[in-house]
């Protein structure tokens, strides 16, 4: 039985590490070889929250599913701190398990998301 989206969440979330908006500012503040990464539609990106400034855009099924000569450049590093963000966080939890399952032994996601970065004060693009 395939597992549901709420249940494939809470397994990424058990396996992967999350950081909260100001650990992840401290990251960007302090390696700038941090790359931050937004796995939503592009169009969803501009309708809520927008975007953490420097994150590239790169669709979860890209992550997930896609060929791993499709990643960006910026990933062709195992050990780069890589950071995730959705809006709320649970896409961002699934993005950051798919890299983790792909061999990158950095990953996070950030706690909350987007939303959870600009209640922190941050702002997006």
């Amino acid at each position: 039985m395939e597992k549901s989206f709420s249940e494939r969440v809470a397994e990424a979330k058990a396996e992967v590490s999350s950081v909260s908006p100001q650990e992840a500012n401290e990251h960007k503040e302090n390696n700038p070889h941090t790359v931050f990464i937004d796995p939503r539609d592009a169009a969803d990106i501009h309708t809520t929250t927008g975007i953490i400034p420097g994150a590239l855009n790169v669709p979860l099924t890209d992550l997930s599913e896609g060929p791993e000569s499709d990643l960006p450049q910026e990933l062709s590093s195992r050990t780069r701190t890589i950071i995730t963000a959705c809006q709320g966080g649970p896409m961002g939890a699934l993005a950051a398990h798919a890299l983790k399952q792909r061999g990158y032994n950095n990953v996070y996601f950030i706690d909350g998301g987007t939303q959870a970065w600009l209640d922190a004060g941050y702002a997006t693009s």
